[in-house]
């Protein structure tokens, strides 16, 4: 049965290509969904209470900046892979935030998860959420693979996250936990970064390419930085425990020099076993899933330091159902995020006063 995609509450599964509801059952899926949206906007909601503002993400709450970037499509793709944005040679505005991924703010020298949120402009189409009209997002993160894929044990470990204490986020959130589970979260969160522009960064989740049979298969994503020259490991440690060290300048210092980039990659669906769908815990491996080259991402050189792209940056939306059917999120952890995005994006911004709003990729910002 070919998946049929819905703006409303309810979703069906892309079965075909191996997705299966939490426990087989949509009514428990959907219940732990609401408890778990229902926690993240209590956490939200109690910090701004207590003068904690702007009203920020439960997770990747504190941007290490936003750049403006192009995404270009390679000229020469192969056939299977020129579906949705992939149109060969095809060029799109996008912004890029970069983040940490805590809650709360930590010190600029702890360790952390990454993120890196790409945000194409002008993409022409119907999409999956209604929302934002003619963006596609990719979401990407300093680690292939997600932590956890069961719905009691995730909302368990991630109130005790959303606290916000050290002992709380890094003693009790991972009891919650189990055997590998503990050591993906924890190998997940200790990512130091000297720039955000030097990482290499993974979907974690797969996603699908194509809208029908028998053209349509599994994919992940992955950015790659290309680098002509990266700093001496001396250069990098005397950087990073230097007193005004913070990625956010290191990142524009960069670009103050040169333009930046990023290949942008997919890897296909192989099996079960080895590239499950529902289980995020699994890396897709190269060897079993060799990259396979779609695009390039081009940073210019730019100013990032800006009070109004800030602003900007922090009033963004991102989302991995923003876009194409033929980018459809897959699996357990999507489907929790199609909801929870969108209604943790909407609480923010009513908290905020802000109206959320749709980038053309034509902002400019100057530094006063």
């Amino acid at each position: 049965m070919t998946a049929v995609e819905t703006p409303a509450d309810e979703i069906e599964l892309d079965t075909e290509l191996g997705e299966q509801f939490y426990e087989g059952s949509r009514q428990l899926e959907a219940q732990y969904t609401e408890e778990i949206i229902d926690a993240i906007r209590s956490a939200i909601s109690h910090r701004f209470s207590k003068d904690d503002r702007p009203a920020r993400r439960d997770a990747h709450a504190f941007d290490n900046g936003c750049v403006r970037a192009i995404f270009r499509v390679d000229p020469d793709l192969k056939p299977e892979l020129q579906q949705g944005v992939f149109v060969p040679g095809r060029e799109y505005p996008a912004w890029i935030r970069f983040s940490n991924g805590n809650f709360v703010r930590r010190s600029r020298w702890w360790p952390d998860a990454r993120g890196m949120a790409i945000k194409l402009t002008g993409v022409p189409g119907t999409k999956l959420m209604p929302d934002e009209r003619e963006t596609q997002d990719f979401i990407l993160i300093s680690h292939p693979v997600f932590f956890v894929d069961d719905l009691v044990r995730y909302k368990a470990t991630l109130v005790d996250f959303l606290k916000g204490g050290i002992v709380d986020q890094y003693v009790w959130s991972l009891l919650r936990l189990r055997g590998r589970e503990i050591w993906l979260a924890l190998i997940a969160n200790a990512t130091w970064q000297l720039n955000p522009l030097f990482e290499q960064y993974w979907s974690m989740t797969p996603y699908r390419l194509g809208a029908q049979s028998p053209r349509k298969y599994a994919v992940k994503y992955t950015a790659k930085p290309q680098l002509g020259s990266k700093p001496s490991l001396w250069r990098r440690l005397a950087t990073y425990f230097s007193w005004g060290f913070s990625p956010k300048q290191e990142m524009n210092h960069a670009l103050a020099r040169s333009e930046m980039w990023f290949d942008f990659y997919v890897q296909r669906f192989v099996d079960d076993r080895r590239t499950p769908i529902e289980d995020s815990k699994v890396e897709w491996t190269e060897d079993v899933s060799p990259l396979e080259h779609v695009g390039k991402i081009i940073i210019p050189s730019q100013d990032i330091m800006s009070a109004g792209q800030a602003v900007f940056c922090e009033n963004l939306s991102f989302s991995p159902w923003h876009g194409l059917p033929e980018h459809r999120p897959l699996g357990l952890v999507n489907r929790v995020r199609r909801k929870s995005y969108l209604a943790i994006s909407n609480h923010r911004h009513e908290l905020n006063k802000a109206p959320p709003a749709e980038p053309t990729g034509d902002e400019r910002f100057k530094r006063l």
